[in-house]
C-alpha cells in the first residue's frame, strides 16, 4: 500500500466520523456533507505531498472541508429532521432550519465556521482561501437573514494561530 493510501485509511478510521459530522454541520445535509468530505479527501491526498502524520492529516482534511464547503455552487434539499414532541420546540427548530436553509451554501458554511469553530473573519478567510470582504459579505447576509448581531458576527471570534516548534528552538 502506498504511504498516502495508508495515511488516508488511518485518517478515516480514526477521524472519519468526526470529519463527516463536521462536513454535515457546515452543509446542513448528510448527503452533501458526505460529498464535501469526499471532495476534501481528494483535495488533501491527491495533490503534491500528502500529510505524513495522523494529526496533520486530520487538520488538512478539516481545512479542505471548509474550503470545499464554502465553494459549493448550489444548495441541496435538507433531509427531514426527526419530529420534535413539544410544539414550541418544533416551531423554533423548524424556523431555524428554514432560516438556515434560506441562506446560500457559502453563507451557511461560513456562519457555521464562525460560530462552531469560533474563528474571526481573517482566520476564516485564511482557511477557506476567500478574501476577507467575501467572508464579511456572506456573514453579513447570514446575520441579517437570521437576525443576529451584525457587529458580533463580523468582529467576534479568534484568529487561529498555531505555533509549531521544530528541533531545539528556544
Amino acid at each position: 500500500m502506498r504511504p498516502w493510501a495508508a495515511m488516508l485509511e488511518a485518517t478515516m478510521r480514526t477521524h472519519g466520523p468526526a470529519l463527516l459530522a463536521y462536513a454535515t454541520r457546515l452543509t446542513g445535509d448528510p448527503a452533501t456533507g458526505a460529498a464535501v468530505l469526499e471532495d476534501a479527501l481528494v483535495r488533501t491526498f491527491s495533490r503534491g505531498r500528502p500529510p505524513e502524520a495522523g494529526d496533520d492529516a486530520r487538520v488538512a482534511v478539516r481545512d479542505a472541508v471548509r474550503f470545499v464547503a464554502v465553494r459549493r455552487e448550489r444548495a441541496t434539499p435538507t433531509t427531514p429532521e426527526p419530529e420534535v414532541t413539544e410544539a414550541t420546540e418544533a416551531t423554533a427548530a423548524s424556523s431555524l432550519r428554514e432560516a438556515l436553509a434560506s441562506l446560500s451554501p457559502r453563507a451557511r458554511a461560513l456562519l457555521a465556521i464562525r460560530y462552531a469553530d469560533g474563528l474571526a473573519v481573517p482566520a476564516i478567510a485564511g482557511t477557506t482561501g476567500l478574501r476577507e470582504h467575501q467572508v464579511r459579505d456572506a456573514l453579513a447576509e447570514a446575520a441579517t437573514a437570521l437576525g443576529l448581531d451584525l457587529t458580533e458576527t463580523l468582529e467576534g471570534g479568534v484568529v487561529d494561530t498555531t505555533t509549531v516548534a521544530v528541533g531545539d528552538a528556544p
